[in-house]
């Protein structure tokens, strides 16, 4: 009969960053922004109690620049912007080879414009993330990866904030994203990563209060969410999907200067639904709630 004991081993990562940035205003209209950012990584290794040795110590640098730009067409009302970001993230372990595994890079490129034109104000933008350095399973050598992996997202992103009337508010977006592997193992090269969730979300939501009257501060709210298709499982050879699904929710309220009752319905039609990780979401619920303002 033999017992196996626990080996006891123990690691220590330590994250050293300094930050700089500056904003200059060029002109009354034009507004332009740089910064950087040093990180310093250290792994101090898995330290063996047992045989009182430490394997896998490194460390590694990175500075990550930022730049952006804001120019006003119409001061205060129409603007345009634009700003590139580098970001990174440390992978620790090495490849077969022995070699280190360097961080991870995000290089993003964003572009927009900006509406405030009174009654409705609106952002609109686009970016590009490609990810560079990324892991994949090392086919040739099991319980290994390989670090040439790149992933790409591009995107469109619309938010809109509306007060045509006095008393009437409206909220609403849109994201449009496109995702996949652009390097990678031949399973899922090409294809969208299951962690990038659905590929299109909206949601508005629009409420009413009356401003005056025998009833004033009575209101009343409606919108929803929606989130599109896309698979879970994502491989050249087995796809599981989340099917899209659309929420809505309502809620009556009544808003006086000293106290405020609300009751909300979430769910409102008891749509069935799941997150990017299988779990259900909540069924209907109402709730009902009593604010006292002092």
């Amino acid at each position: 009969m033999s017992f196996l004991k626990d080996k006891q081993v123990s690691n220590q990562e330590t994250t050293y960053s300094a930050y700089v940035s500056d904003v200059l205003n060029i002109t009354d209209k034009l507004l332009v922004m740089a910064g950087v950012r040093l990180d310093r990584y250290f792994n101090g290794g898995t330290y063996d109690f047992a045989n009182d040795i430490t394997k896998g110590k490194y460390n590694q640098t990175a500075f990550s620049p930022r730049f952006g730009a804001v120019y006003q067409i119409v001061k205060d009302k129409v603007s345009i912007f634009g700003n590139y970001m580098n970001g990174f993230s440390n992978n620790g372990g090495a490849d077969f080879d022995g070699n280190t595994f360097k961080p991870s890079y995000a290089n993003q490129f964003e572009g927009g414009a900006k509406f405030d034109l009174d009654k409705i104000s609106a952002t609109l933008s686009y970016y590009d993330i490609k990810v560079t350095n990324t892991l994949y399973d090392d086919v040739a050598h099991a319980n290994f990866s390989l670090q040439d992996g790149t992933q790409l997202s591009q995107g469109f992103e619309a938010e809109i904030i509306a007060n045509p009337v006095p008393g009437l508010n409206i909220i609403a977006g849109y994201t449009y994203n496109d995702s996949r592997y652009t390097k990678a193992n031949a399973s899922v090269e090409g294809l969208r990563p299951a962690t990038a969730g659905a590929p299109e979300m909206a949601n508005v939501w629009i409420s009413y209060r009356l401003i005056d009257g025998p009833v004033q501060g009575l209101g009343l709210g409606f919108g929803g969410i929606y989130g599109s298709s896309y698979h879970q499982v994502n491989t050249a050879t087995f796809k599981f999907s989340i099917p899209s699904y659309t929420v809505l929710d309502a809620a009556v309220f009544y808003d006086k200067p000293k106290y405020r009752i609300g009751l909300k319905i979430d769910n409102l039609t008891n749509e069935k639904y799941w997150s990017f990780r299988y779990a259900a979401q909540s069924p209907a619920k109402v709730t009902g709630n009593f604010t006292f303002k002092f």
